[in-house]
Order: structure tokens, then sequence, then C-alpha cells
């Protein structure tokens, strides 16, 4: 589950008419700063500083990342993230438009069940008529949108069909730490992972041995190439060791 990130909309007054142009063209954060507005979005959320989308299309400009007459390049947003600090990584270079049921939506539900954050690059449909981005999050059993263009219902909430066709590149900002995943990753340490093992072995060499192997048993306990231990019982459901069989294997010998 995530927490709700902060919401920007880039059409905010306090920064819609500030430039957002590249060499060439004259736009502005309201009409072109879709891609930075998601990512200030995600960065005031996880570094808890005031973080705007007048910061962020600063950065972009100054570092090349609007297209002229266009909007953001798809290579902002992994070093974006990586000057605060931050994990961002692409999860597929190839468009997904028009494919609801590639393994890429799968992945990507799962990295936000895992505390993830999304960035969504969204093609003709819903949620544009061209190109946006779009932030994506994960409560409750339910994929959330903070689209920072519109705060309609139907692309807040968009229908999980419609959104798997319509997407075209998935970013994924790792958040697990701030919505308390990694914590409980973290507490799987070497000890307790000993311990569950050492559980497991002990159920596993309760377990009674089955009917199939009966015959079998019998011949090999007759012969003595399998002896009780300390306790005069024979666990058979234990893993084999090194040890075991090279004792194994020399007591056949002897008997051969």
């Amino acid at each position: 589950m995530n927490k709700q990130p902060v919401s920007y909309l880039q059409t905010d007054s306090r920064w819609a008419k500030i430039s957002y142009s590249a060499k060439g063209e004259s736009t502005n954060i309201g009409a072109s700063g879709c891609g930075p507005t998601s990512a200030a979005m995600l960065l005031a959320t996880l570094t808890g500083k005031s973080i705007t989308p007048k910061d962020t299309c600063a950065w972009s400009l100054d570092h090349g990342f609007k297209a002229c007459n266009q909007g953001t390049y798809y290579t902002y947003f992994v070093p974006q993230f990586a000057a605060y600090g931050l994990t961002c990584k692409r999860l597929n270079t190839t468009n997904l438009y028009g494919n609801p049921n590639s393994d890429i939506h799968e992945q990507a539900i799962k990295l936000l069940k895992a505390g993830w954050y999304l960035i969504a690059c969204m093609g003709k449909g819903n949620w544009t008529s061209s190109g946006h981005f779009v932030v994506v999050w994960w409560a409750d059993g339910v994929f959330y949108i903070n689209d920072p263009a519109s705060q309609k219902t139907e692309r807040l909430r968009g229908d999980a069909y419609t959104f798997r066709s319509q997407v075209k590149y998935y970013f994924a900002i790792d958040a697990r730490a701030y919505n308390g995943q990694a914590e409980q990753e973290e507490k799987m340490t070497q000890d307790k992972f000993n311990e569950m093992m050492d559980t497991y072995l002990e159920q596993l060499a309760a377990q009674e041995p089955g009917d199939w192997s009966k015959e079998d048993r019998e011949w090999a306990e007759k012969l003595g190439l399998v002896q009780g231990d300390d306790n005069g019982k024979k666990a058979y459901k234990t893993p084999l060791t090194k040890e075991q069989a090279v004792v194994l294997l020399h007591r056949f010998q002897d008997l051969k």
C-alpha cells in the first residue's frame, strides 16, 4: 500500500505561465510541464521538501531534457530522481500502447504493491490527445492516479483496462522506505533465516515416510546401510548431507 502522494497541477496559477521552452519554441509549464510536474509530486512526497513544478521544470531545462515543440524527454526521470538520491527505473523501452495484456503491466502492479510509485506516459485516449505523464499509486487494492492536468474523476480513477490499453511507458520510483515496505523486508536476518530453517528441518524429520518406500527401507535397514541415530530413530525426511552420503557408500562397499 502507498501513502497518498502530494498532488500538483501544472495549470496552477503559481507556475502555469512560467516558461518551459527549449531553444526554438515558446511554451510554459501549464501547457507542456506534465513530466516535471509528475516528478515534483513524488519528489516533494519522498523528500519532505517544498519541491514544486517550477523547480523541476527549471532543472529539466538546465539539463537539456525539454524536447523542442514536444514535451519532456523520457530520459529525464532517472537523473532527476537521482539528483535527490532516489532510485527511478524505466520499466520498458517498447511502446505498450494498445497492448493491455503485456507482462509489463503485471510487473508495474507488483511494484506498486511492494511500495513503489509509478509515473506513466499515456498515449492518445482518455488522458491525452497525444502524450501525457501521470503519477500512479496504490491503496486498498485499487490504483489511483494523480493527473497533473485534470481533477476529473474519470482521469483519477480510470478504468483499469482502458488505462492499460493507453499507457505507453512506465517509470518506477523506489518509495519502499517511505511506504514502510523496506522496513518489513529488512527484518529477515541471517539468524532469523537459520531459525526458520531449523524449524522446517525438525518438522520434516518428524514426518512418517510413505508406504511406497517401505520395502526399500526394510532392505536397507536389514543390511545395515541405514542405522538409527542417538535416539534410536531413523529420520527419512531429512536432507542427506555429504557426511552421511560417504558413510552410506562406505557401508555399501563393505557389503560387496
